[in-house]
């Protein structure tokens, strides 16, 4: 086992959060085997893959020197309205580090959804790093799934670059695994760039969450929006930073972010830290975050009506997550989706 210091926020604050960083001890697998990936064709679409990639340094703080690499590019002006299925099935012992990046070419638009799922119960390792890069005005769409068993490890990291009047929109949907680490890193560089993120989080158990959100509105009129719902159990750690950072000359942008975390035990803990950092004067900023158990007044209105506890709880916090799994763009994977937070309790 080797001690890693992973996910640091943009800006330190004082140690007594215990939110700086996440320090673990991983053992990263020797051999990285995986055996089941399938990707939807789309012949609008310019697709690499190299399953012998040149590895890569997440932002996450994580170094591989093999991936297995994905380059996909939508052409100019292609428009491709029905979502295109990335899926990765692990098998037993499957451990998979994978390098995807999509670029919109310019007045391009496509809806990616990309699927991770344990088909065992073994321990599984997963690393992803995602680069998006969106040219003048695209529109991309893609939705993450973090669908693994509760014996695996997880890790989101992506990277997103938008020029003039591009609007890439994120869903990162985080339901599986006993260590889940994401980071999503942003640059709004030009006039009127839009990034939208949206994201879930459940755990359970001892699971360890650590998340890590920093998008930065550098040109003109750009727009950054972060909404996440979560809801952590029994012994579950948690740690959330969100940092929107207006650059010197991003007059005229908005930057709007709120954390919703629902505590169902009184024996886990959830950290959170929302930041604005500001630059430029003109500029609209908004953060919030919510924290602590439901309403007991509300659970009790459910309970005489019939409801349990778990039952009436179950209600709120599918409530909180369809607001965000009611944005992705496939009815397909909005009810397994539901299925599965139905599962979760």
């Amino acid at each position: 086992m080797e001690k890693y210091i992973l996910n640091k926020t943009p800006l330190r604050t004082t140690s007594n959060f215990k939110i700086n960083d996440i320090k673990l001890e991983l053992e990263l697998p020797k051999k990285y085997l995986f055996h089941s990936f399938e990707i939807e064709e789309n012949n609008n679409l310019n697709i690499e893959i190299n399953e012998n990639g040149k590895g890569f340094t997440s932002k996450i703080g994580l170094e591989f020197n093999s991936s297995y690499d994905i380059n996909i590019t939508v052409p100019k002006g292609t428009i491709i309205k029905n979502p295109i299925y990335l899926t990765y099935d692990f098998a037993e012992d499957d451990n998979l580090i994978d390098h995807i990046k999509i670029v919109y070419e310019e007045s391009s638009e496509a809806n990616f959804i990309i699927k991770y799922e344990s088909l065992s119960n073994s321990s599984n390792f997963h690393h992803l790093k995602e680069e998006v890069i969106g040219k003048p005005n695209s529109i991309g769409k893609i939705t993450i799934l973090n669908l693994l068993n509760d014996s695996s490890k997880n890790f989101f990291s992506t990277e997103v670059k938008e020029y003039e009047n591009s609007n890439i929109k994120h869903n990162i949907i985080d339901l599986g695994g006993n260590t889940s680490i994401i980071n999503l890193y942003g640059e709004l560089l030009e006039y009127r760039a839009k990034h939208s993120l949206n994201s879930i989080y459940f755990g359970k158990n001892d699971k360890i969450i650590d998340i890590n959100y920093h998008v930065k509105n550098i040109g003109k009129s750009t727009e950054n929006y972060i909404n996440v719902e979560g809801a952590i159990d029994d012994f579950v750690k948690k740690s959330f930073k969100g940092t929107i950072d207006f650059i010197e000359g991003s007059s005229s942008s908005i930057g709007e972010e709120n954390e919703n975390c629902i505590l169902l035990s009184d024996t886990c803990i959830s950290r959170s830290l929302p930041m604005l950092l500001c630059h430029e004067e003109s500029v609209e900023g908004a953060h919030g975050v919510s924290s602590g158990k439901i309403d007991l007044s509300k659970l009790f209105y459910l309970m005489t009506r019939g409801f349990s506890k778990l039952e009436a709880e179950k209600i709120f916090i599918t409530a909180n997550f369809n607001k965000i799994i009611s944005k992705i763009e496939s009815e397909k994977i909005r009810e397994e989706l539901l299925e599965i937070v139905n599962k979760l309790f």
